[in-house]
């Protein structure tokens, strides 16, 4: 199986139920990672693994979920204020 373009189900159960915190100075960090087509990723993965992982040892350099997603994260807050309202 193939990566899928998805949101994974159990983070939009948590969104719902408010696990995560959004708040930009005191809120949760959160962290991207890189996959060859070779992953196996989709809407019901639950949990970061690096198995098909790109990391810096394999030519394709970056700081390993060191990445944070400051647009995303204010994409999501209008997210939410959209489904309060």
């Amino acid at each position: 199986m193939a990566i899928s373009s998805a949101i994974c189900t159990s983070f939009k159960q948590e969104i719902l139920v408010g696990t995560h915190n959004f708040t930009a100075t005191s809120g949760d960090t959160f962290k991207i990672a890189l996959y060859t087509s070779s992953a196996t990723l989709g809407a019901g993965t639950t949990a970061y693994s690096t198995s098909n992982e790109i990391t810096n040892s394999s030519g394709t350099a970056y700081t390993q979920l060191l990445s944070v997603i400051f647009q995303m994260l204010v994409i999501l807050q209008h997210l939410l204020q959209l489904m309060v309202h």
